[in-house]
């Protein structure tokens, strides 16, 4: 369920469209996605709890540090990958920020084969304890921000603590340099990266419209 981007700076020119790119511009693959990662993570915590014995401190602590480390493996995706280089994650999240109400989401295969082949070495052959735990939470934060996109650019509610997330992610679509966490703004204070610093520099990619949503909430 990644969503991916391009960098305002960066040359835009657009590779020729791989078959990646093309499976994960697909509604199909889209949606599948929010039913095969959560059954992921089921299995991970189940497999972890039921069959490694694992106990319960064990399998809470594992599951809450992946989801916390989703945090910032989300903001470093967004910035480093689908902001850099010309990858078919790249040339997908460049595809997002020209039409950001598609349908686009990484191939659902990949996230599964890339997890099925860790919990074969770790879990199955090797049997340490905490690696799914910690999976789960990192798959489940993934599930989060997936959610959290497509509500931000499907949905409008009146809650205010979502209405600076939404902003602070429209204001991104302006502003491709600022703003690259989806489910936290925490990293962005952290590694400088804020908006507010960037608009003294350069004028917003998509016009300014965008700029109301913020308004809203001085």
């Amino acid at each position: 369920m990644a969503i991916y981007q391009n960098s305002e700076k960066e040359s835009i020119s657009t590779p020729k469209e791989s078959l990646l790119v093309s499976l994960a511009t697909g509604s199909g693959n889209y949606w599948f996605s929010f039913v095969s990662d959560p059954l992921t993570v089921v299995f991970f915590l189940v497999w972890e709890a039921m069959v490694l014995r694992s106990g319960l401190l064990v399998v809470g602590g594992s599951f809450a540090a992946g989801l916390l480390s989703w945090t910032l493996l989300e903001y470093t995706f967004h910035r480093w990958v689908y902001h850099k280089g010309r990858t078919p994650a790249h040339v997908g999240h460049k595809k997002h920020h020209e039409s950001p109400e598609a349908l686009i989401a990484m191939p659902w295969f990949i996230v599964t084969a890339v997890m099925a082949s860790v919990w074969f070495v770790f879990a199955y052959l090797l049997q340490f304890h905490f690696v799914l735990g910690f999976l789960a939470g990192l798959l489940a934060g993934f599930v989060s921000y997936g959610l959290f996109h497509h509500v931000h650019h499907h949905f409008h509610f009146k809650n205010r603590q979502y209405r600076k997330l939404r902003a602070h992610h429209f204001i991104h679509h302006q502003y491709p340099n600022t703003n690259f966490g989806v489910t936290s703004r925490l990293w962005d204070h952290v590694f400088g990266t804020m908006y507010r610093k960037e608009l003294k520099k350069t004028a917003p990619a998509n016009g300014t419209s965008l700029m109301a949503e913020e308004n809203k909430l001085r």
